[in-house]
């Protein structure tokens, strides 16, 4: 009769038909446990999942979103961070929108407004707080986000357009497709053992970093065919194979060009284990291990770990001397999610690993119920919101909700990131997932499957077994953020740290503020616990009761992290596919619409101006490269005469002006919405105040550049949202004199204030009823709570245009259990 093996708890388990309770032969289990739990508390890991209104969009429109942060392998809501970064990246890996959001218990909600003439092509948002950033930037969220335009003036002419026209090559020789695929085989539990049948999976990759279908079949040393080979799913495909004592293999690769490619397989070994993992039982997993020949006659143990984050869930311990052994487990001893078994040998080496996804019933069941059906334009919908828990209980959950028309927004289902492939799936492996969301669409056989396979093919990146069992000291380099906080230095001018030296942080923004602190002995202050709205500006003043004037204050500048994003993401094709240009016939359809009603915040094209030849510059700043500008004012320009720059300023601009304040200090502005704004200066890529146009020396200046439309003011981020100047010197210029060394006019990061999206409420008694409604986003709320007590309503205005609406619910109750609903109707 075989021995009955249950978790590892407070008794240690030994599988040799014998169970023995020694502690000691159990240590290394023991010393696993803690040291996964103490690596669990010091460095707990955070995640970000976002849930976007729509799955792409056009330059305008406004991109509405909900972010989740969990903590820990129960995903339960973070409450470690307070601040969040929402960043949005463009196709050359440049931060062009950035914003920080407030977290309150694990949520925040916030909206990125694209200009209308951004560029078409692939953009990225990535999310991230400060305390992930200890692990990389594989750990952030990062989302390829396809923006389309309707401008044909951008790159990408030709993207409403089904089928561009091709264009013609002459003496072109196409590149076999052998050359551009990568096809790497995997050994199941990362070992093949002469004289053991294993499983191997294979999965082909193209050069734009997606799947790619081959075929082909296994021969040995004598070219005598093993076994055919298909890839089944995705670029995947798998096959079971036993090598022969000495035989080396080759796997002949046939792609669909007809071309071939060989490979070898990894070589087996005799002194190693083949670990398989049967999961077919829906309630069962069970796990074989398998000795090489070399090992018959061992006395050591090995030991078997399973782990779901940084938490282990079962362990088991046996000798190596045996040479196979079979455990069955129960499914439901582990959390649905990904499951990593880890073979370790009895010095503590990680032998074999294997990735199993468990899939138990899902544990939040959300269900909506429309109150009438009345599915007319125009007519108003409600919705009665239910959260169900896996006991059938009503649950206290918040979530977040998109409506979107499909018929102009077309959805690929399987290719979206919901809050399931992300949080259990994305999240906790290497490499980019094609169609992540395929695997949560359905519980099929095929679909289970297909899923197994990946996990075949998929490395884990949580974290190095080496590193957690040599206990290396955790030092992370960055703290978890509870608030904003602005730090800095006080220096000599000889850059020697001034300690005790008084520092005052003013603002006069929607009231007076005022607060003082101390430098240390390193001459480094920090106010912390800040709370203020972007835009702010501050004041930041230091001095000595012995010396004001010979020192000088530096801030630490907390700009956004560079981004990286081309090692993780595929390549694809950029002209748009067609779900695209679906969404983009109805996009410029309402733009239009909207600028003919004077509704919406678009910017009005005037009359173009044609420039025949781009005056030359220079050693210039400018981030969309020298002379990339509404204006260019070089010096030669400036050669006629003008005593400072505000007087060149006031004679030279175009598209904009000088005006002054009380204190007689020129500001560049421009006009926004018939309102007249403050343009930002930057000086050598330096933001700096209106003040100092006073003390810089016109005969200083190379060149002076003014960025006024969205399509060069845009790499620049929504602070030059309303236009900058950028001046750069000439080199050899010591600018730094003009400076107040201890006195810094700053203007930080502050927290994003969300927009609120805004959704009609029929019947109209205005203009605004007149206006043809061509939303595509219907409605969007991302607060929306379930009680314990009642179901939750959603009420909204449907739009004009019969077709199909989407309803997508997302969110998480306060165990950490995940939601996800889908839901459509028609509109008559």
């Amino acid at each position: 009769m075989k021995p009955k093996l249950s978790v590892l708890t407070s008794i240690l388990m030994l599988f040799n038909l014998t169970i023995i309770y020694a502690q000691t032969d159990s240590a290394f289990i023991m010393r696993a446990i803690s040291l996964m739990n103490t690596n669990e508390t010091k460095i707990p890991v955070e995640k970000v999942h976002i849930h976007f209104d729509k799955p792409y969009y056009v330059a305008g429109d406004d991109i509405w979103f909900k972010a989740y942060v969990t903590v820990g392998s129960l995903h339960q809501l973070s409450a470690l961070s307070g601040v969040l970064n929402v960043e949005l990246v463009n196709f050359k890996d440049s931060i062009i929108q950035n914003l920080k959001l407030a977290l309150l218990n694990g949520i925040a909600w916030g909206d990125l407004l694209l200009p209308d003439s951004l560029a078409s092509g692939r953009y990225h948002v990535r999310a991230y707080t400060n305390w992930m950033r200890n692990a990389g930037e594989e750990y952030f969220f990062n989302q390829i986000i396809n923006i389309g335009s309707t401008s044909q003036s951008l790159p990408y002419p030709n993207i409403l357009q089904k089928h561009p026209k091709p264009i013609a090559l002459t003496n072109h020789k196409s590149i076999p497709l052998s050359r551009k695929t990568d096809v790497q085989f995997f050994p199941e539990g990362g070992n093949l053992v002469y004289g053991i049948e294993s499983k191997i999976a294979f999965k082909a990759i193209g050069d734009n970093g997606l799947g790619r279908e081959v075929s082909g079949k296994i021969v040995d040393g004598q070219n005598h065919e093993i076994t055919k080979i298909n890839t089944r799913h995705l670029g995947m495909g798998e096959f079971n194979f036993l090598p022969e004592k000495g035989m080396e293999y080759l796997a002949n690769i046939t792609f669909a060009d007809g071309s071939e490619k060989s490979y070898k397989l990894p070589l087996p070994s005799f002194n190693g284990y083949a670990l398989h993992v049967d999961q077919s039982d829906p309630f069962n997993l069970y796990v074989s291990v398998k000795s090489g020949s070399t090992i018959k006659d061992s006395a050591d143990f090995i030991h078997l770990i399973a782990t779901n984050g940084s938490k282990v869930y079962y362990a088991v311990k046996a000798k190596s001397a045996n040479s196979s052994f079979n455990i069955t487990i129960p499914k439901n001893k582990f959390p649905t999610g990904l499951l990593r078994l880890t073979l370790f040998s009895s010095s503590g080496e990680p032998l074999n690993e294997r990735l199993v996804f468990i899939q138990n019933t899902p544990l939040l069941s959300l269900s909506v119920q429309p109150n009438a059906n009345n599915f007319n334009p125009r007519a108003q919908m409600k919705f009665e919101l239910k959260a169900i828990n896996a006991k059938n209980e009503p649950v206290l959950g918040n979530f977040s909700v998109a409506v979107i028309d499909e018929s102009k927004v077309p959805v690929e289902e399987a290719d979206e990131t919901s809050i399931f492939s992300n949080l259990l799936l994305t999240s906790e492996i290497k490499g980019y997932i094609e169609k992540p969301n395929y695997y949560f669409m359905r519980n099929d056989e095929q679909t289970k499957a297909d899923l197994d396979l990946l996990m075949l093919t998929q490395g884990y990146h949580m974290f190095e077994w080496k590193d957690i069992l040599n206990n290396k000291p955790v030092a992370p380099v960055y703290e978890p953020e509870n608030s904003l906080q602005i730090s800095g230095r006080v220096t000599t001018l000889h850059d020697k740290p001034v300690s005790n030296s008084k520092v005052s942080m003013i603002s006069s923004s929607k009231g007076f503020f005022m607060i003082d602190t101390i430098t240390d002995q390193n001459g480094i202050f920090r106010f912390k616990n800040l709370m203020f709205n972007d835009s702010t500006k501050f004041i930041i003043q230091s001095k000595t009761i012995k010396d004001k004037k010979n020192i000088k204050l530096e801030i630490d500048q907390q700009g956004p992290t560079l981004a990286d994003n081309g090692k993780r993401f595929p390549n694809p094709n950029n002209n748009a596919n067609d779900s695209l240009n679906v969404y983009l016939v109805n996009s410029k359809k309402k733009i239009e619409t909207e600028i003919k009603y004077n509704f919406g915040k678009h910017t009005k094209v005037l009359n173009e101006v044609v420039i025949k030849a781009k005056k030359p510059v220079s050693n210039s700043s400018n981030l969309n490269g020298a002379g990339n500008a509404d204006h260019i004012i070089t010096a030669k320009d400036m050669e006629t005469g003008c005593p400072v720059m505000s007087a060149c300023l006031g004679e030279k601009l175009k598209g904009s002006y000088v005006v002054y304040d009380k204190e007689n200090i020129a500001h560049p502005v421009t006009y926004r919405n018939g309102k007249e704004v403050d343009m930002k200066i930057m000086l050598d890529g330096m933001y700096i105040e209106p003040y100092l146009l006073y003390l810089i020396q016109p005969e200083s200046i190379e060149s002076m550049e003014i960025l006024t439309s969205s399509q060069y003011t845009s790499i620049y981020g929504s602070e030059a949202y309303d236009g900058i100047l950028l001046i750069t010197s000439k080199r050899g210029v010591d600018l730094d004199k003009f400076k107040r060394p201890n006195i810094i006019a700053y203007l930080p990061k502050g927290f994003y204030k969300a927009r609120t999206f805004y959704s009609p409420k029929y019947p109209l008694n205005d203009e605004l009823a007149k206006l043809p409604d061509l939303r595509s986003t219907i409605y969007w709320n991302p607060n929306i709570y379930t009680q314990k007590e009642y179901s939750t309503t959603l009420e909204y205005f449907n739009a004009d245009s019969p077709g199909n609406y989407r309803v997508v619910i997302e969110g998480i109750d306060g165990e950490g259990n995940l939601g996800r609903l889908v839901y459509k109707y028609k509109l008559n």
